[in-house]
């Protein structure tokens, strides 16, 4: 039984995506304040949803996520892989508390999550970001990128 530190595969102003690896009774950790906030972003009471979750689990080993100390999904030891990806909503249960992803059994098990960074980030979260620009200074026809 360890605490495994997650690994941050993404981080924007508006979202993380954070991977977790662990077997036997392993636990990681998700901190909304530190592990999602980017270097020059302040943390006061930060707020992320869940929008997609991945899972790869090998044989024997289960997970669950778990935010304020409740369970809000379980994946059993049949579940070997999948994802879930909340098109047009996100999992908000608990949103202001950190999330813990625990595994089971002897085989290693990695979720990988997407997070929505709602609020709780500073001035610098959900401001409006340029368009592509092509030479001259105008915007690129259809198919400019908000990203």
């Amino acid at each position: 039984m360890a605490t495994v530190t997650p690994v941050v595969l993404k981080l924007t102003q508006v979202h993380g995506v954070v991977k977790v690896r662990g077997s036997a009774g392993d636990t990681g950790t998700i901190t909304l304040a530190t592990i999602l906030k980017k270097s020059g972003e302040t943390a006061s009471t930060p707020t992320a949803n869940i929008k997609t979750i991945f899972w790869s689990l090998g044989t024997g080993c289960a997970a669950t996520i778990s935010r304020n100390s409740t369970v809000i999904w379980t994946f059993g030891t049949d579940a070997a892989s999948g994802w879930f990806d909340f098109a047009g909503w996100a999992d908000n249960e608990f949103n202001t508390s950190d999330v813990v992803i625990a595994f089971t059994g002897a085989a290693t098990g990695v979720v990988v999550l997407e997070l929505a960074k709602v609020s709780g980030y500073g001035n610098e979260q959900h401001q409006i970001a340029p368009l592509d620009t092509a030479e001259g200074g105008s915007v690129k026809p259809a198919g400019g990128s908000l990203i």
